[in-house]
Order: C-alpha cells, then structure tokens, then sequence
C-alpha cells in the first residue's frame, strides 16, 4: 500500500512545546505561529483552496489534524455529489458534506476505511527548529479501482497534493527544512527511492546503518535504515506547487 513514501519508518515521536491555537476549515488544522522570514512571494505560495480544487479535480478531499505537532492528513474520496464518502461501524458506505477530519484522524481508522485513499503523518517543529519532519506517505493502491485512475490521475499526484500540504504548513509555522529517510529493505528498489526524491528537490545528508554507534539517534528517530535526505521546504513548496498549480490549468 505505500508509495510516495514507503520510504519514511516510523519515528520515536518528539516533545515539542508548541501553542495550541489552531484555524479549522473543511477539515484543515493550521497553527497560528509567527512567521519566519520567506523566500517566496505571497503569489509563488499554493493556497489551501488551490490544494483543495485539485484533490476535487481527483474525486478527493483532503483533511488535517493536529496533536500537539504531530500531523495526519488524509486524502478522501468524495462521491458523485462532491460530498465526504465515510465507512459507517458496520461497514456501509455513508455520504456527509460536513468534515469532521479531528474525529476522523484520532480514531485511527485508516487501515479500515476504504474511502481513505491516502494518508501522510509527520511533526511540524517551528522555529527555532524549523523542520518539517515527514514520517510517513501511503497510498492504499488496492482502493483505487480502474474507473477511479482516470479522474484521480495518478498515486503519485496524490502523494505530492499531501506533500505540498505538509509543506504548507512547514512554510506558514516558519520552516525552513524538510526531512526524511529512504528507507532501505535490502533490495535494489532503496537506489530507486533516493533517485527518486532527488528528482523531486531533496539532497542526501548521509546513509544511516553503516557508521555503528554514530548512526544510533537517527536509528532511534526514524525506526530504520536508509538514506536520510532533507530538502528546503520554500523550494520544494515552489516546485510542488508549480506542478499542481499546472494541473489545475488545464
């Protein structure tokens, strides 16, 4: 089930002292933190409602919790009346065109929920960390059925809507880096995982599981081996955005 980022393990959650004070919006978290200085123009950053229309565009919905400075988001499908599609407790399908996406994300029902077609987690650490730590990225393949590829374009478009998402919310607490970690099986497709977040804007910062003792924090951190490789979150919110925003053009 994992694309985008089955490349992202499992983290040892970190204990940020952050304000709670959050907007809520269709389903979207956002922290009100100050704002570092940006590199971007106001016009060169993707909007929430940009993000939104695409992932509509794709038959989807995103939607955002927050616990403390951790993160889930979630892609969503919506049914033919543009409204939440939702697995009742005994598993029915059920339609709502109201988001309760807090409820949603804590009660930890994406393994269950079919209409959960993606999901992202991470931290947020502000200034003056300034990291956007993305820990995970699964694209439930298996729920995406043939009718559904044509609207919803493809897994890795839905990937990189939760991506820019997180970005977003990296951009706007005053973030300036992102980070993660290839993860490593044991198998030829690791090499794939690092060409393939260094087409998509990252750099590698080293490879954790050959340096003994020196690799323990990362291991305790990420949960595995692999390469770690971080990325500017202004960049790549640039870029990512560039590409959606593209999408939304045609």
């Amino acid at each position: 089930p994992h694309f985008f980022a089955r490349a992202m393990a499992t983290h040892a959650r970190a204990r940020l002292a952050m304000p709670r004070a959050m907007y809520r919006a269709r389903g979207h978290a956002r922290m009100t933190i100050a704002r570092a200085s940006s590199t971007l123009k106001p016009s060169e950053v993707i909007t929430r409602e940009e993000l939104e229309l695409a992932a509509n565009a794709r038959g989807l919905t995103l939607e955002t919790a927050f616990t403390g400075p951790v993160f889930k988001m979630i892609a969503r499908r919506l049914d033919d009346d543009g409204d939440v599609r939702r697995m009742s407790a005994g598993g029915a399908s059920s339609s709502s065109s109201s988001s309760s996406a807090a409820a949603v994300l804590k009660s930890n029902d994406a393994d269950e929920d079919v209409n959960i077609v993606a999901t992202h987690e991470g931290f947020v650490a502000p200034p003056p960390f300034g990291i956007l730590h993305m820990d995970s990225m699964r694209v439930y393949n298996s729920r995406i059925n043939a009718s559904e590829k044509v609207t919803m374009r493809s897994t890795f478009g839905i990937a990189i809507l939760l991506g820019t998402m997180s970005l977003l919310t990296a951009h706007e607490a005053g973030c300036k880096k992102c980070e993660l970690l290839a993860i490593d099986d044991g198998n030829e497709y690791a090499a794939k995982l690092v060409r393939y977040y260094s087409r998509l804007g990252f750099e590698v910062v080293r490879v954790v599981g050959e340096n003994g003792l020196r690799d323990m924090p990362d291991l305790l951190v990420w949960g595995g081996v692999g390469t770690r490789m971080d990325g500017d979150v202004d960049t790549l919110l640039k870029k990512w955005g560039g590409v959606i925003r593209k999408s939304l053009a045609k």
